[in-house]
């Protein structure tokens, strides 16, 4: 027992010793690229253990996905920004915000009970298409409006997993018919005319809200004719054998004693 204690600590010495050349060689620059090429590894190396945790157990180790798929994606980015050619270096952002995404999306993925997973996912993956719209050089899109469609896209996939997960999410086509409007909006040249698109879209949806209120209350009122709390209305027999059983029974006591 105390042999292995012995060689424990030996191990972890010299762990130590070399991590802490490594870190020394690369202050002083010496180690250069290799520097970088070691921390790719690394990172890599983390990212893949996570996965493997996650993919061997996918109903219990389902969060290994996020830091898995986010160690990958910073070794992508280390990477990228030291070996790439200058065309992509640009794309680094993009790669590390997009595998961060890429976690929550497999979280959904395995289990589409989890359906809060998407909406990281998409708002991540959207930031990623909007950094990769400003690195290109002649970019095909306006970032505003990859942003917004990209939002709008998750929230109407959202909307659509109502009837699937029998969970009321319907509200979420709301914000992604507004977002998908500001996306298609911002990518025309009538980019000037959202001064006057929100106002007209407040409007509309209030008095939508309004309506919808007014006939549901006109719904809940009783028809015309019927009776109260749920009563059948009485027929003329019932009425006229009600108004004789209530007649007043002082002038036949009065007969009698005659």
């Amino acid at each position: 027992m105390q042999v292995n204690l012995k060689q424990n600590n030996m191990l972890w010495g010299l762990l130590l010793i070399a991590l802490g050349g490594f870190f020394l060689l690369q202050a002083t620059g010496i180690l250069g690229a290799l520097s970088d090429l070691f921390w790719t590894l690394a990172f890599g190396v983390a990212g893949l253990v996570f996965l493997y945790v996650c993919f061997t157990d996918l109903e219990t180790r389902w969060w290994a996905a996020i830091p898995g798929f986010t160690l990958m994606g910073l070794a992508a980015t280390v990477f990228y920004s030291s070996f790439a050619p200058p065309f992509l270096s640009d794309m680094s952002g993009a790669i590390f915000l997009g595998s961060i995404g890429a976690g929550f999306l497999i979280v959904f993925l395995t289990n589409p009970r989890r359906w809060w997973a998407l909406i990281p996912a998409g708002a991540l993956l959207s930031i990623a298409g909007v950094v990769l719209m400003e690195s290109l050089p002649f970019p095909l899109l306006n970032p505003a409006s990859v942003l917004f469609i990209g939002l709008g896209v998750t929230f109407g996939l959202l909307g659509l997993l109502s009837t699937y997960l029998q969970t009321n999410l319907r509200w979420a086509y709301i914000p992604a018919a507004v977002l998908l409007v500001l996306g298609l909006v911002v990518t025309t040249p009538f980019a000037g005319s959202m001064a006057f698109i929100w106002p007209l879209a407040l409007i509309a949806v209030g008095a939508y809200l309004v309506l919808r209120r007014s006939q549901a209350g006109q719904g809940k009122m009783p028809a015309a004719g019927s009776s109260q709390a749920g009563q059948t209305p009485e027929s003329p027999a019932q009425r006229k054998a009600e108004a004789e059983s209530t007649v007043d029974p002082v002038p036949e006591i009065e007969q009698n004693l005659r």
